[in-house]
């Protein structure tokens, strides 16, 4: 079928976005006006036609990305993509996402209920009323099954369960089983020394040296298991900084690339709150970013330290029974059955435990791995603050209402239109052990139990700091002053560095100011490499070009830049060099049943090598290497690999040719001849995964995006109208809309479009405008 016929069918698929809609449940009106770029901005008569016309605006839009991540969720994509699906479904089902999610539902408060409820409603209203659903319920033979209020708890859970420090826990499980305790403390993302903190703002933290104690209770557990010989920038602006007097916000949000985008622009307006923002499809409110009339926040992720695996003793007789502190107890135990397209369905078992589901390994062997996660440990009471913070008028206000926030951690910026800025640390962070924070633990011995969490009101916090700034970047949150222990690992400070030292220069800045630090590229951690590289003489001339254009290179990650091209294909033939060597080997796979994908070993490397470069650690070099040899073996293939991808011309060299997004449908694997249809376009960008535009590479893999700044935002407190936006994509989940990727170029060149907020601008400006009333 040509590209034109099946765009035809595509087209075909689009629902009705005009004109007025009878539907039952409403107790007024809706409406729901479309911009230049598709979002929707829904104006509702009461809050609970806001939520019912915010789920219908969601369905609309992303009904098919709903349907792809509930099933994500409940452990069911197998059923749809065949055994590709697998892996996440045995991990989403042995991690009883399911029934957590039905289980938080259960237990919300009346006001959280209702809201959740009435986007339920909205979504089934769309559902029942269109005469056209999305293509790929076509391609896939599906209809869409109704809409329940909880399955936007699960989804929430599927996008964050993989964020936390679990599985970072398990590499370092995993380096030590195959090198020792030694080279398992190592696995820390401290490549660039002394690190920035959050609060006080700007602050360095000379890290404190490795206790190596607090590794044994985990080799003692994982010894039993086996014979033993893993960002977001974003900072707000006092008055006193900006031009207007009043607080100026920003940041992105970093991410994988979805298709369609994660994050869904939209505007929700009723009596009891006018927001615009950012939201799951698919998930009632604004829970990440947004403003109010008097309000805005945004969040980066904290890296704190909410997951704990726990090396479970089970009886192999019965493994139904498990050892702890020398009694033996019941696990809860069943059997699931997945269904597989074009394969038969496979059994598995779930067993959970009183630390949480079993999610590695086989309690049959007498040994396995169970997760304690905050969101699922307990019913999530953070849902509830989900209405609180579209209604709060103050940063004092919004701060309290995060009081029941759980999951995920957050570095959280408010800032309010009477000037103030303020920044907390929401979550719940769990009270226990710090030995917990490395490796799994042993289950048995009752020695790493929680023991409540961190209080709300010692969660770190800011307000109006005198620094007249607050900037958070994946970073350290606070000194060894903080009486509680948050994580064992934070994100270099390259990005937290490059960011304070732009907005040090400022002092009476503008939205587009704050616009310019987005597209940041100075490459901190280049120097590095490039001061290794001081007495390198290559005989080679190609060899030789190159390390002067990386000596006389201005660290900037320019698609321009050859430079820049030089140095990720330098940094990125180290990490090759690291993989090939022997110690390195066992990592390749993983010993760990069920182990979910994550975080690869290339990813680990680029963090790790710089770090063991600097202190000429050579634990995973053969006697033979030395890092100067490296680094001398790195160049020659990379002027080699160079020279293949772009030609002999090394002056015509630049990064843009290499660095690419590749955004992939969920269903492009089941359907490759439809990929032109499926896959949005790629583009060319700068940046790398150390600069503030950020766009870290597949290390050892390719050079393509492999994660990125799914949105970017600046909001303006002096004036509400000039508050901008982007996303990579577009507003819509339709392949065949003109919204589907008409963001797509602006990204790319960190351009932003205007965030409309006046509703007489709305009205008058939009493409499209549909009315919803009562039957």
């Amino acid at each position: 079928m040509s590209r034109t016929i099946q765009q035809d069918v595509w087209s075909k698929a689009l629902p009705d976005m005009t004109g007025t809609v009878s539907i039952a449940g409403l107790d007024g009106t809706v409406e729901i006006y479309r911009d230049r770029y598709g979002i929707p901005h829904v104006h509702a008569t009461t809050l609970h036609d806001a939520f019912f016309g915010q789920g219908f605006a969601h369905a609309q839009d992303r009904l098919w990305q709903m349907e792809w991540d509930r099933r994500r969720a409940y452990g069911r994509t197998a059923e749809i993509v065949g055994p590709a699906g697998l892996t996440n479904d045995v991990f989403a089902r042995r991690a009883t996402l399911a029934e957590s999610g039905r289980l938080d539902y259960e237990h919300f408060n009346p006001e959280t209920r209702a809201m959740f409820d009435d986007y339920a409603a909205g979504v089934n209203a769309f559902i029942n009323s269109t005469k056209t659903l999305p293509a790929e319920f076509g391609l896939t033979n599906m209809t869409p099954e109704p809409w329940q209020p909880w399955d936007g708890c699960a989804i929430y859970k599927i996008r964050h369960i993989l964020m936390g420090t679990g599985m970072g826990k398990l590499w370092k499980a995993r380096v030590l089983l195959a090198l020792g305790p030694e080279a398992a403390s190592r696995v820390r993302s401290e490549s660039q020394g002394d690190e920035v903190l959050i609060v006080p703002p700007g602050d360095e933290h000379i890290r404190a040296m490795r206790d190596m104690a607090e590794l044994q209770p985990g080799t003692d557990a994982l010894s039993q298991l086996f014979e033993m010989d893993s960002g977001s920038n974003n900072w707000a602006l006092h008055g006193s900084r900006t031009k207007s007097g009043k607080p100026l916000m920003a940041g992105d949000p970093h991410r994988a690339l979805d298709v369609p985008n994660v994050y869904y622009q939209n505007h929700v307006a009723c009596p009891e709150f006018d927001v615009v923002g950012m939201s799951f499809s698919g998930i009632p409110g604004f829970p990440h970013f947004g403003h109010n009339q008097h309000v805005a926040w945004c969040i980066t992720h904290a890296a704190a330290d909410y997951q704990d695996l726990f090396v479970e003793k089970f009886d192999r007789e019965n493994p139904g029974r498990y050892e702890f502190k020398g009694e033996m107890r019941d696990a809860e135990q069943r059997t699931d059955t997945i269904e597989v397209k074009d394969s038969d369905p496979i059994e598995i078992n779930i067993t959970v435990t009183h630390h949480g589901p079993v999610v590695i390994g086989d309690p049959t062997t007498g040994y396995a791995i169970s997760m304690r996660y905050t969101a699922t440990a307990e019913p999530n009471q953070g849902f509830h603050a989900f209405l609180p913070m579209l209604k709060a008028t103050s940063v004092e206000e919004f701060d309290a209402a995060m009081r029941p926030w759980v999951d995920p951690c957050n570095n959280l910026i408010t800032a309010d239109k009477d000037g103030a800025i303020g920044y907390l640390t929401r979550g719940k962070v769990p009270v226990r052990n710090r030995a917990n924070g490395w490796l799994p633990v042993p289950g048995w011995t009752g020695e790493h139990e929680w023991d409540g969490t961190i209080p709300f009101d010692e969660m770190p916090r800011l307000h109006n700091p005198d620094t007249g700034y607050i900037v958070t970047a994946n970073n350290r949150i606070a000194g060894d002053d903080y009486p509680h222990y948050i994580a064992l690992d934070y994100a270099p400070p390259s990005r937290a560095a490059r960011i304070i030292s732009r907005i040090e220069e400022l002092q009476a800045a503008t939205v587009n100011d704050m616009s310019a630090i987005h597209a940041d590229r100075v490459s901190l951690p280049s120097k590095l490499f490039i001061d290794a590289l001081a007495g390198a003489a290559p005989e080679d001339p190609a060899e030789s070009q190159a390390l002067d254009q990386l000596r006389t290179w201005d660290a900037k990650m320019d698609t321009d830049s050859t430079g820049a091209a030089i140095y990720i294909a330098l940094r990125d033939s180290v990490v090759r060099i690291v993989m090939e060597q022997p110690a390195i080997a066992p990592l390749k796979t993983t010993p760990f049943s069920g182990e979910p994908s994550g975080v690869t070993l290339g990813a680990l490397l680029w963090w790790m090598t710089p770090s063991m470069m600097r202190d000429n650690d050579t634990t995973f070099l053969t006697n033979a290497l030395t890092w100067e040899s490296v680094l001398n073996e790195a160049l020659t293939r990379s002027v080699t690999r160079l020279t293949e991808m772009l030609g002999p011309d090394i002056g015509t060299w630049k990064w843009g040719d290499l660095h690419h997004t590749t955004p992939i449908h969920p269903l492009t694997a089941a359907h490759p001849d439809l990929q032109a249809e499926l896959n949005p376009p790629s583009a060319s960008i700068g940046g790398d995964g150390d600069t503030p535009q950020a766009s870290a590479v597949a290390a050892g893999t390719s050079f393509n995006v492999a994660s990125t700044s799914v949105a970017r935002y600046v909001f303006d407190l002096a004036d509400w109208n000039n508050c901008r936006w982007i996303v990579p994509l577009g507003a819509s989940g339709h392949p065949a809309s003109p919204h589907w990727s008409d963001q797509v170029e602006t990204w790319a060149n960190v351009d932003l479009i205007p965030m409309l907020y006046d509703w007489d601008a709305i009205t008058a400006q939009a493409e499209t405008s549909q009315r919803l009333e009562a039957t």
